[in-house]
Protein backbone atom coordinates (compact mmCIF):
# COMPACT_ATOMS: atom_id res chain seq x y z
CA UNK A 1 0.00 0.00 0.00
CA UNK A 2 1.44 3.52 -1.01
CA UNK A 3 2.30 5.59 2.18
CA UNK A 4 0.34 8.66 2.58
CA UNK A 5 2.30 12.09 3.64
CA UNK A 6 1.27 12.85 7.08
CA UNK A 7 0.09 16.26 6.32
CA UNK A 8 -2.06 15.40 3.59
CA UNK A 9 -3.33 12.71 6.11
CA UNK A 10 -4.24 15.15 8.63
CA UNK A 11 -5.63 17.57 6.14
CA UNK A 12 -8.18 14.61 4.95
CA UNK A 13 -9.55 14.68 8.55
CA UNK A 14 -10.28 18.43 8.72
CA UNK A 15 -14.18 17.09 8.63
CA UNK A 16 -15.29 20.90 9.80
CA UNK A 17 -13.07 22.21 7.46
CA UNK A 18 -14.36 20.05 4.50
CA UNK A 19 -18.11 19.70 5.16
CA UNK A 20 -18.04 23.29 4.71
CA UNK A 21 -17.35 23.22 1.61
CA UNK A 22 -20.02 20.61 0.41
CA UNK A 23 -22.71 21.60 -1.64
CA UNK A 24 -21.22 25.38 -2.46
CA UNK A 25 -22.27 26.47 -5.73
CA UNK A 26 -19.47 28.44 -8.07
CA UNK A 27 -19.08 29.79 -11.64
CA UNK A 28 -18.08 26.71 -14.09
CA UNK A 29 -14.83 28.76 -15.66
CA UNK A 30 -13.91 29.92 -12.19
CA UNK A 31 -13.78 26.15 -10.95
CA UNK A 32 -11.43 25.20 -14.17
CA UNK A 33 -9.12 28.34 -14.23
CA UNK A 34 -8.32 27.88 -10.27
CA UNK A 35 -8.31 23.93 -10.87
CA UNK A 36 -6.99 23.50 -14.31
CA UNK A 37 -5.05 26.76 -14.73
CA UNK A 38 -7.03 27.29 -18.11
CA UNK A 39 -9.38 29.64 -19.32
CA UNK A 40 -13.18 28.91 -19.93
CA UNK A 41 -13.50 31.08 -23.09
CA UNK A 42 -17.24 32.52 -23.36
CA UNK A 43 -18.88 31.68 -26.62
CA UNK A 44 -18.71 34.85 -29.26
CA UNK A 45 -22.23 33.12 -30.70
CA UNK A 46 -19.69 32.14 -34.36
CA UNK A 47 -23.24 31.21 -36.39
CA UNK A 48 -21.04 29.44 -38.98
CA UNK A 49 -19.68 27.07 -35.87
CA UNK A 50 -23.49 26.50 -34.36
CA UNK A 51 -24.59 25.82 -37.83
CA UNK A 52 -21.97 23.38 -38.31
CA UNK A 53 -22.83 21.63 -34.95
CA UNK A 54 -26.67 21.32 -35.22
CA UNK A 55 -26.68 20.18 -38.77
CA UNK A 56 -24.14 17.13 -37.80
CA UNK A 57 -26.23 16.62 -34.98
CA UNK A 58 -29.51 16.15 -36.91
CA UNK A 59 -28.05 14.21 -39.44
CA UNK A 60 -27.33 11.27 -36.80
CA UNK A 61 -30.97 11.76 -35.40
CA UNK A 62 -32.31 9.11 -37.94
CA UNK A 63 -28.85 6.85 -38.02
CA UNK A 64 -29.32 6.42 -34.34
CA UNK A 65 -32.65 5.67 -34.23
CA UNK A 66 -32.51 3.09 -36.93
CA UNK A 67 -29.13 1.77 -35.03
CA UNK A 68 -31.75 -0.36 -32.21
CA UNK A 69 -32.40 -3.01 -34.07
CA UNK A 70 -29.18 -3.23 -36.62
CA UNK A 71 -26.15 -2.41 -34.16
CA UNK A 72 -25.47 -5.21 -31.70
CA UNK A 73 -23.00 -2.48 -29.63
CA UNK A 74 -26.40 -0.72 -29.09
CA UNK A 75 -26.42 0.25 -25.35
CA UNK A 76 -28.62 -1.79 -23.04
CA UNK A 77 -28.76 0.38 -20.37
CA UNK A 78 -29.84 4.18 -20.93
CA UNK A 79 -26.92 5.74 -18.96
CA UNK A 80 -24.95 4.14 -21.73
CA UNK A 81 -26.98 5.64 -24.39
CA UNK A 82 -25.42 9.49 -24.01
CA UNK A 83 -21.83 7.68 -24.62
CA UNK A 84 -23.54 5.83 -28.19
CA UNK A 85 -24.79 8.93 -29.12
CA UNK A 86 -21.83 11.35 -28.43
CA UNK A 87 -19.44 8.29 -30.74
CA UNK A 88 -21.99 9.11 -33.64
CA UNK A 89 -21.81 12.88 -32.93
CA UNK A 90 -17.90 13.05 -33.28
CA UNK A 91 -17.62 10.61 -36.15
CA UNK A 92 -19.80 12.92 -37.99
CA UNK A 93 -18.09 15.57 -37.52
CA UNK A 94 -14.89 14.11 -38.51
CA UNK A 95 -16.70 12.71 -41.73
CA UNK A 96 -17.75 16.47 -42.68
CA UNK A 97 -13.76 17.34 -42.54
CA UNK A 98 -13.71 18.79 -39.03
CA UNK A 99 -10.95 17.92 -36.70
CA UNK A 100 -12.99 16.43 -33.92
CA UNK A 101 -11.30 14.16 -31.08
CA UNK A 102 -11.77 12.29 -27.95
CA UNK A 103 -9.18 14.64 -25.21
CA UNK A 104 -6.08 13.62 -24.67
CA UNK A 105 -4.83 13.91 -21.48
CA UNK A 106 -2.06 16.07 -19.67
CA UNK A 107 0.19 12.84 -20.28
CA UNK A 108 -0.50 12.34 -23.85
CA UNK A 109 -3.23 9.51 -23.26
CA UNK A 110 -6.82 9.03 -24.77
CA UNK A 111 -9.35 8.76 -21.80
CA UNK A 112 -12.78 8.09 -22.64
CA UNK A 113 -14.43 8.70 -19.05
CA UNK A 114 -14.42 11.71 -17.51
CA UNK A 115 -14.74 15.54 -18.97
CA UNK A 116 -14.79 16.58 -21.66
CA UNK A 117 -16.52 14.40 -24.56
CA UNK A 118 -14.82 16.28 -27.40
CA UNK A 119 -12.43 18.49 -28.21
CA UNK A 120 -13.13 20.16 -31.26
CA UNK A 121 -10.93 22.32 -33.59
CA UNK A 122 -13.37 24.59 -36.01
CA UNK A 123 -11.60 27.54 -38.06
CA UNK A 124 -7.86 26.91 -35.77
CA UNK A 125 -9.92 27.55 -32.45
CA UNK A 126 -10.33 24.99 -30.35
CA UNK A 127 -13.69 23.64 -28.83
CA UNK A 128 -14.68 21.52 -25.75
CA UNK A 129 -17.32 19.45 -26.52
CA UNK A 130 -20.17 17.31 -23.34
CA UNK A 131 -22.28 15.47 -25.24
CA UNK A 132 -25.27 14.70 -23.23
CA UNK A 133 -29.08 13.12 -23.52
CA UNK A 134 -32.10 14.75 -22.09
CA UNK A 135 -35.42 13.46 -21.90
CA UNK A 136 -37.88 15.64 -22.90
CA UNK A 137 -39.94 16.54 -20.37
CA UNK A 138 -37.29 16.73 -17.82
CA UNK A 139 -35.54 19.94 -18.64
CA UNK A 140 -36.46 21.75 -15.38
CA UNK A 141 -35.54 18.57 -13.23
CA UNK A 142 -32.70 18.87 -10.16
CA UNK A 143 -31.52 15.80 -11.06
CA UNK A 144 -27.27 15.81 -11.09
CA UNK A 145 -26.81 15.34 -15.07
CA UNK A 146 -23.75 16.70 -15.23
CA UNK A 147 -20.10 16.50 -13.73
CA UNK A 148 -16.21 17.21 -13.54
CA UNK A 149 -14.23 15.67 -11.26
CA UNK A 150 -10.91 17.40 -10.92
CA UNK A 151 -7.91 14.58 -11.64
CA UNK A 152 -4.43 14.47 -12.27
CA UNK A 153 -5.26 12.53 -15.78
CA UNK A 154 -6.98 15.84 -16.75
CA UNK A 155 -8.54 15.69 -20.34
CA UNK A 156 -8.13 19.82 -20.44
CA UNK A 157 -4.97 21.24 -21.81
CA UNK A 158 -5.77 24.54 -23.11
CA UNK A 159 -7.84 27.60 -23.14
CA UNK A 160 -11.19 27.02 -24.89
CA UNK A 161 -14.87 27.66 -25.46
CA UNK A 162 -16.91 24.94 -23.88
CA UNK A 163 -20.03 23.98 -25.34
CA UNK A 164 -22.57 21.57 -24.31
CA UNK A 165 -24.47 19.36 -27.19
CA UNK A 166 -27.81 18.24 -25.48
CA UNK A 167 -30.20 15.39 -27.62
CA UNK A 168 -33.48 15.36 -26.23
CA UNK A 169 -34.53 11.56 -26.25
CA UNK A 170 -38.47 10.10 -26.04
CA UNK A 171 -39.46 9.48 -22.60
CA UNK A 172 -38.64 5.47 -21.37
CA UNK A 173 -37.12 4.96 -24.83
CA UNK A 174 -33.29 4.96 -25.83
CA UNK A 175 -34.88 6.92 -29.01
CA UNK A 176 -33.48 10.86 -30.25
CA UNK A 177 -36.62 13.47 -30.51
CA UNK A 178 -34.53 15.42 -33.33
CA UNK A 179 -34.44 18.37 -30.94
CA UNK A 180 -30.87 20.11 -30.38
CA UNK A 181 -30.00 22.33 -27.33
CA UNK A 182 -26.77 23.97 -27.45
CA UNK A 183 -25.15 25.58 -24.36
CA UNK A 184 -22.33 27.59 -23.42
CA UNK A 185 -20.94 26.62 -20.05
CA UNK A 186 -19.38 29.43 -19.65
CA UNK A 187 -21.27 30.75 -16.63
CA UNK A 188 -23.27 27.69 -15.53
CA UNK A 189 -23.25 27.39 -11.90
CA UNK A 190 -21.74 23.72 -10.66
CA UNK A 191 -22.28 22.49 -7.16
CA UNK A 192 -19.48 20.84 -5.45
CA UNK A 193 -20.30 17.35 -3.97
CA UNK A 194 -17.87 15.85 -1.35
CA UNK A 195 -17.88 12.32 -0.78
CA UNK A 196 -15.85 9.56 0.58
CA UNK A 197 -16.66 6.01 -1.84
CA UNK A 198 -15.21 2.52 -1.69
CA UNK A 199 -15.12 -0.45 -3.97
CA UNK A 200 -16.26 -3.89 -3.45
CA UNK A 201 -12.33 -5.05 -3.37
CA UNK A 202 -12.63 -3.19 -0.35
CA UNK A 203 -15.27 -3.76 0.89
CA UNK A 204 -15.31 -7.58 0.85
CA UNK A 205 -11.83 -8.06 1.66
CA UNK A 206 -11.25 -11.75 3.50
CA UNK A 207 -9.30 -10.08 6.29
CA UNK A 208 -12.11 -8.21 7.16
CA UNK A 209 -15.36 -10.82 6.88
CA UNK A 210 -16.69 -11.69 9.82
Amino acid sequence: MQSINAGLLMDCFKLSQIKNLNGKKFRFFEVIEQVENHKVIKFDGDSKLLSVLRTAAKSIIEPVNNSKDKDSNFPKRANEFGNYVERFFRERLQNFGYDCVKPKTIGGKTKEAGYPDCLLIFESKPYYLEVKTCEAGSLNSSFRSFFYSPSESSKIDRDAVHLLIGFKTIKNQMQLTGDILIADLFNKEVTLKLEYNSNNKELYKTSDLL
